[in-house]
């Protein structure tokens, strides 16, 4: 009895370890863009002579949201996973406006300093816009995108839903600046859950998004909110979109997306929440390395 207590607590003391080490050491090397007297950083891992994927976070995250992907990829490819300004380990100025041009061109910053051509641009959320933007600022540029649940706005068609529209924008803006902002910040980032992402993890996510610096947190909603930067845009690049299955999401918008992107790999994923990467990493993985394996066919 006494031999097989011992010979269990060494198996979860070893195990216990080997999770301690892989957390401590991180798979790659930080390093520092420049962009406007800026320090834009960024994670790079994997093999610089592969085909380069760049992971970009989404709204008040950074590049520990790739943690489940980092490893796996930087097996075969060149990886680069960016802390975009105003957040992680970036600088974070409060002096001009977060908008996805902004974070586009410190992106882009990124991409010249490791020396890379030709990336495939991963984005999640908010990360997407960044990856829509830098197409339209440099067209044909990349090999391909993958649109992890991203927010991808039409312009309303008619006056009153433009008018609807707004109303929400400002009264999410009025809960982030007013003295509220934290039960704000809550109450859009729970929203975010679909009532899907497991609980330990949504406390994870939740302390994360809620540290994130306020002025730039703030900016980048209202920037990404403006409806005149969403004129229908095609893009004639492989793009992989995969959306978690939630109320929000239109039922015409796989339709409109193949609008946007005519090689289009569409999927909806039920029982996750916003995070996908994170919820679901092996399907995740599986799923962007077929996409990847297809590109070279």
């Amino acid at each position: 009895m006494m031999r097989t207590l011992i010979r269990r607590f060494c198996c979860a003391f070893f195990v216990v370890c080997i999770l301690a080490g892989q957390t401590a050491a991180e798979p790659g090397v930080w390093r520092e863009a420049n962009y406007e007297g800026i320090k834009i950083a960024y994670l790079e891992a994997g093999r610089p002579d592969a085909q380069a994927l760049v992971f970009i976070p989404g709204w008040s995250c950074d590049a520990s949201f790739w943690r489940l992907q980092i490893p796996e990829f930087s097996k075969l490819y060149h990886v680069i996973a960016v802390d975009l300004p105003g957040f992680g380990k970036s600088g974070k100025p409060h002096d001009r406006a977060y908008t996805p041009e902004f974070f586009a061109r410190s992106l882009h910053a990124v991409i010249q300093d490791a020396k890379i051509t030709s990336p495939v641009l991963i984005g999640h959320s908010m990360g997407y816009s960044v990856c829509r933007q830098y197409m339209i600022i440099f067209p044909d540029a990349i090999r391909a995108v993958v649109n992890v649940d991203g927010a991808h706005f039409r312009i309303p068609e008619t006056p009153e839903v433009r008018a609807a529209f707004g109303k929400n924008v400002r009264q999410l803006l009025s809960g982030l600046e007013g003295p509220d902002r934290k039960e704000a910040v809550r109450q859009f980032v729970e929203s975010t859950f679909y009532g899907q992402t497991p609980k330990p993890l949504q406390k994870e996510i939740m302390a994360a998004m809620s540290s994130a610096d306020h002025y730039a947190a703030t900016s980048a909603v209202r920037e990404l909110f403006r409806l005149d930067q969403w004129r229908a845009t095609s893009f004639n690049v492989p793009c992989l979109a995969l959306y978690a299955l939630a109320e929000n999401l239109p039922p015409t918008h796989e339709a409109y997306m193949r609008t946007v992107f005519p090689r289009l790999t569409y999927e909806i994923w039920a029982n996750t929440g916003h995070y996908l990467m994170l919820e679901q990493p092996r399907r995740f993985n599986a799923t962007l390395n077929k996409f990847l394996s297809s590109l070279s066919r």
